[in-house]
Order: C-alpha cells, then structure tokens, then sequence
C-alpha cells in the first residue's frame, strides 16, 4: 500500500465513534451493561452483574469484575471490592507493565499473571514501529491477535480454567480496562450466553468511564508522531465500534464467540454448564429485570440474588 492510501486509511479508522453508531438510546437502556462501581482512584470499574443471557437469566452480581489497572486504588476502594466478595485479580498486563504501576491489593487475595501480549524486550519498539507503519489502525489491528495468536489463546485457557475449576469473584483488568480488557468481557459474555449486540454495547460503554489521564507511553509516542499525532493517540483513548467488529470478523470461522470458546479455547459442554450454573442466575428468582439496576450491589444476598 502507498503512503496516500495508507495515510487515507489511517485518517478513516482514526474517526472517533459516534451515538449514532451505537444501538438508539431507548434500545441501549433495554440492553442492561455492566454497571460503574463509581470507585475513589479506580477508572472504568464495572461489574457485568445483571446483564441479561440469551435464555432469560442475569449474570450474578458482584462475581465478575472488569477495570483498569489497580496502583491508584484507595482503601475505601479495596474495601468495596472485598465487601463484593472479590477473590482473584487477573492482571492481563506484561511485566513491564506490572511493575511501572503495581497493583494495591489486600492480603488474601489471589493475583494472577496473565499477559495477553508476549512479553519481551522491545515491546516499546514494535509498538512504535506499528503505530508508524499503520498510522491509525495499530489498535485496530491488535485485536484479531488478542484472539489468535499462542500468548493469547494460552491466557483466555488459562482464565477460564480459572473461573470453571475456581469459581468466585473475579476482577481482570489491563491499563485502561479498554482493550485487553474488553477481550475478556467479550469472551466471558459469550460464555455465559450473552448476545453479541449486547456485548458490544457493554464493550462501547468503557467510553463512558475510561480514564482521563493519557497514558504516559502515549505521550512519549506523540513526540515522534508529528502531524500524525492527532490521528494516533485517539485510537489509545476510544473503544470504537470497529475494534469489536474485527473480533467478530476473527471468530467467524468458528461460528461465532462460543465456537471460538469450544474450538480453541477448549471449553466443552460440561464447562459451559459450570460457568452458566455459578456465574448466572435465574432471573425471576433475582427478581431482576433488565430496567431494575440500581441498589443490585446494596440490596444483594450473598448468593448474588436480590432481597425480597
């Protein structure tokens, strides 16, 4: 491809998403999303409780847990999360990552390393050099590999392992709870029998609450941009329609997320059954509707269903 093409196309896919390309906002309050835990230093910190599954049930509040990175976490924060009944943090970042921002965390808590990404040393270097040779689309074109490639498809087996033979109260998290993040969201929907339109809606909503703060490898990214700038950083700092299409488009061949989750993650019958069982609840028995959101943290029994 041509300097003019690839600039054109990087212009193209750089555009930020709009309402429009979202379902109507009388659609979107039908489609129930995860919903804010509105943390003190903790950004786009959702819980996936009370999202409707394809057969009528809801997913059990306070178990699953999807955010950005943890180092800014109050006490007040970790007691909310603990308070949930959280177990297990799944930190998808790499080393580098790890260690640059480290994870406040209480004791008795189980933390998992699990990067999505290969770790190795020039991380920075690629990136820089993708940024560079697909102006515009460098995020874009992560995504099919956060579903293909071996680091990838070796983390989402071992995290479901994790939720199937562990079950409890899970939080994943990358930087930005967007990306890496959102994968995660995605796979663990589909797992429990969530339709596609209302997993991307949930993937779409981390615009709501993402982090304000650019992230300092952005930053020194825009200094060897030039006029490009603009056009790359955004793609940081957006979850866009695109980005979950392409992992649409990737699990295809597998008729869709679930076929993806049984060819190459390995999950058969039986692990779909033990997530669906645990992970979900009977919807009348909740007593829970997909408008009924408020207080599902407060007024919850432990089990994860409502007060009567």
């Amino acid at each position: 491809m041509d300097e003019a093409n690839r600039r054109n196309e990087g212009a193209a896919a750089a555009q930020p998403w709009t309402t429009a390309q979202l379902p109507a906002a009388k659609e979107r309050r039908q489609l129930t999303v995860s919903r804010s835990l509105d943390l003190q230093s903790v950004e786009n910190c959702r819980d996936l409780g009370g999202i409707l599954t394809k057969d009528g049930r809801v997913v059990r509040a306070g178990n699953l847990i999807r955010s950005a990175a943890l180092h800014r976490a109050s006490g007040k924060d970790l007691e909310t999360l603990n308070n949930l009944g959280l177990k297990t943090v799944i930190d998808l970042r790499m080393k580098g990552e790890r260690e640059a921002a480290r994870d406040r965390l209480l004791v008795g808590w189980n933390i998992v390393k699990q990067p999505v990404f290969t770790e190795n040393g020039r991380t920075k270097l690629a990136q820089l050099k993708g940024i560079l040779v697909n102006p515009g689309t460098y995020i874009l074109r992560l995504y099919p590999t956060m579903l293909t490639t071996p680091r990838a498809v070796d983390c989402w087996k071992h995290m479901f392992r994790s939720l199937i033979d562990q079950p409890g109260g899970y939080l994943w998290h990358c930087t930005q709870g967007k990306d890496r993040t959102g994968v995660a969201a995605a796979l663990v929907l589909a797992s429990l029998g969530v339709d596609d339109e209302t997993i991307k809606a949930d993937y779409l909503e981390t615009n709501e609450y993402m982090p304000q703060e650019v992230p300092k490898s952005v930053v020194r990214m825009e200094r060897f941009l030039g006029w490009r700038a603009d056009m790359d950083i955004d793609q940081f700092l957006e979850a866009r329609p695109a980005n979950f299409e392409a992992l649409q488009r990737t699990v295809a061949q597998y008729g869709g997320f679930q076929g993806y989750l049984s060819e190459v993650v390995g999950l058969d019958d039986s692990d779909f059954s033990v997530l669906r069982d645990f992970y979900t609840v009977d919807r009348h028995s909740a007593r829970f509707t997909a408008t009924e959101r408020d207080g599902i943290l407060t007024n919850r029994t432990p089990d994860g269903l409502l007060r009567g």
